[in-house]
């Protein structure tokens, strides 16, 4: 189902507040009608001790009978300001209401945290039918699950001692290192290296938006068509060469049919050759020349899929197909120490590491490596993870299954953390058969994706009901770019018969279906179990191949060893359409799926989202293509999952946000 074009709002933005317009429609009184109702609510309250409950009274005028209670679960977003979270927790509200029929209610909550007050400004959007009679007072009571982490800037006295104490961090990482190229792979245990060691031009901020790194300043021509970069003076990569627009430009001319922005911009907006469309001016100052004006010219040097991290000359020479081999050498506050394959990798402060002047924000401006050195260990098992986490082995815990939560959360010292939900997916490998079948390829997709039963697979990947949302969006859910468009019947549809026989006329019934399975990493075993059954049902053979994260990671770049894996992705390829064009699983071949958009819609509509400048016609964009999406069986979609990690209650700095997790700007409080 489409969005209501009339019920479209886009994001107000204010500094530190971000607020989602609500829907407003009029009821008919005296009659038992479907209507709207529109509650603000303002409530101030004292952040408590984790585990504490809150109780909140809110008195709502509403035109009801009393007589059955219902329970419901609503997502509440927190953003904190200074260094901040997102936090994900469940509310249970107990109401007394007169239902004629069945009773469906939306609730839409955002929370501002300043200092230690809270100040909760909800918009709740009911829709009911109900028969017009009295006043109702509801009861909401917030069970608190998760640790509420401030992290304001630390004082002068506080860094002096963090530099003082210094020492190692201990991170246990997620999954193990096959490689260190973020170039090569998107890999969330590369990922760990992409904004410790390596460092891009842009980077994100918190909010998933972009903010300056490595670059200075930028201006633009009259026409639009030229826009001319600045780079920070006097940054030196780690082995002493100075930073330049020679290795700036070699490393986004490596990335340029890979990074997923950066190639789109290049084929619709820049001039032809690739040493025209990007050219250097001198050691400080290069131009992206186009031959069209377009808007995206910082995205197409910013974070994205397979993003440019300034590299040297010995890795950005590499072809981007290639894993570049030895050790990463970039311009950050660490640099690269050893590496024990199986067990950690580690790093060591940078002393000549050139910070940006910018106030930190995200992965994005000033940094601080208050460590002498940090330690990525692999620790496989779960369970073993989180008691080395208690015991005070390791400081930080990256992930664990959410059955343990419990354990961590009536733990005194230990502070949990959690994170903007996830995309759960499968994906589909379109350089072999059956998915490429140029006549059954399209169907068998589709029969997979109307067969699959979502739900039960977001439970095997989260562990409980109240971690996961049935969300058949490809925008992140409870946002203003949120849409059912094109999911009817589709997502979480179950249709198992009809996918069978959509196999069975194919002559694909029987096919042996390779599915990886990393047992290291939850939410893609738990999702692999689920796929398994379903291939099954439907008529596929099914070979669960058992292997760690960077067995996976490895085998996923060879087109001819799986036909499915699962993975997922976070809110900043999630964000309207530049979190479209940012998912390279969505983008023809822009990443290990190799997705081929054979008759070209989707390049055509991403195209179009890259012009358009009315939000409206942006909106209808969004659905036209995820009307496609569906249509073409891009990937599986499975819905979002929430997920924690955890630290030591005397770690600083850490958040749920981008760079929330990375060495940098942590230290030790005693």
């Amino acid at each position: 189902m489409f969005r209501n074009p009339k019920h479209r709002r886009l994001w107000l933005l204010i500094p530190g507040l971000a607020v989602l317009a609500a829907i407003a429609a009029v009821a008919c009184g005296g009659e038992t009608e479907t209507i709207t109702v529109v509650e603000t609510v303002v409530v101030k309250e004292q952040v408590t001790v984790p585990g504490e409950r809150v109780v909140e009274t809110v008195v709502v005028e509403r035109p009801v009978t009393v007589t059955e209670k219902v329970i419901e679960t609503v997502i509440v977003e927190k953003v904190v300001e200074g260094q901040t979270v997102m936090v994900v927790e469940t509310v249970v509200v107990e109401r007394a209401v007169t239902v004629t029929e069945k009773v469906i209610e939306t609730v839409v909550v955002e929370k501002i945290v300043e200092g230690k007050t809270v100040t909760e400004i909800q918009t709740v959007v009911v829709e009911k039918p109900v028969t017009v009679t009295e006043k109702v007072v509801e009861t909401v009571i917030v069970p608190r699950v998760e640790t509420i982490v401030v992290t304001p800037t630390p004082t002068q006295d506080e860094i002096a001692m963090a530099q003082k104490e210094a020492g190692t961090l201990r991170i246990a990482s997620v999954g193990s290192v096959q490689s260190f190229d973020p170039l090569w792979t998107t890999a969330s245990g590369t990922a760990n290296v992409s904004s410790t060691i390596l460092e891009g031009l842009l980077a994100y901020n918190e909010d998933s938006s972009t903010g300056k790194l490595l670059l200075e300043s930028w201006t633009t021509s009259d026409d639009g068509l030229t826009w001319a970069f600045t780079i920070r003076d006097g940054v030196k990569f780690h082995d002493g060469t100075p930073l330049t627009t020679a290795e700036v430009v070699g490393t986004l001319n490596r990335q340029k049919d890979r990074g997923t922005i950066l190639k789109l911009v290049w084929k619709d907006f820049g001039l032809e050759a690739f040493e025209d469309f990007v050219q250097v001016v001198d050691d400080r100052t290069f131009t992206l020349n186009f031959r069209e004006r377009t808007g995206l010219a910082l995205d197409a040097i910013g974070p994205q899929g397979f993003a440019p991290l300034i590299v040297t000359e010995s890795w950005h020479k590499l072809p981007a197909t290639n894993s570049a081999p030895g050790q990463p050498i970039g311009t950050g506050p660490y640099r690269f120490e050893s590496w024990s394959p199986g067990d950690r990798w580690s790093g060591v402060r940078y002393d000549d590491y050139s910070p940006s002047p910018d106030p930190t924000n995200g992965e994005a401006g000033r940094h601080e490596a208050f460590f002498d050195r940090f330690e990525y260990i692999e620790i496989p098992d779960q369970t073993t993870r989180v008691a080395a986490l208690q015991t005070g082995e390791v400081d930080m815990v990256q992930e664990f299954s959410q059955d343990l939560l419990p354990r961590l959360t009536n733990d005194p010292n230990i502070q949990i953390i959690a994170s903007p939900p996830f995309r759960l997916m499968g994906e589909f490998n379109y350089q072999i058969p059956p998915w490429n079948d140029p006549v059954h390829g399209r169907a068998l997709r589709q029969a997979v994706v109307m067969a699959y039963d979502n739900e039960k697979a977001l439970l095997a990947a989260a562990g409980t009901p109240d971690r996961i949302n049935l969300c058949p969006s490809l925008a992140q859910c409870g946002t203003v770019w949120e849409t059912s468009a094109g999911s009817e019947n589709r997502y979480n549809a179950k249709r198992v018969e009809d996918a069978r026989k959509i196999v069975q006329d194919s002559g694909y019934a029987g096919y042996t279906i390779r599915v990886m399975d990393p047992v290291d990493r939850q939410p893609a075993h738990g999702a692999a179990q689920v796929t398994k059954e379903v291939l099954e049902d439907i008529g596929f053979n099914v070979d669960l191949r058992v292997m760690d994260w960077a067995t996976m990671v490895q085998d996923r770049a060879t087109k001819d060893r799986w036909e499915l894996f699962h993975t997922w992705s976070g809110s900043s390829l999630r964000i309207g359409p530049i979190g479209h064009l940012r998912s390279g699983d969505l983008i023809y071949k822009g990443w290990f799926n190799q997705y081929t958009d054979v008759d070209g819609t989707q390049r055509r509509l991403f195209g179009e989202m890259a012009r358009e400048t009315d939000p409206a016609r942006i909106f209808e964009l969004m659905d036209e293509f995820q009307e496609y999406f569906y249509e073409d069986a891009i990937f599986l979609t499975i819905g979002e999952f929430f997920n924690n990690w955890a630290a030591r209650n005397d770690l600083r700095g850490v958040h749920g946000g981008p760079g929330g997790q990375k060495p940098y700007d942590k230290f030790i409080t005693r």
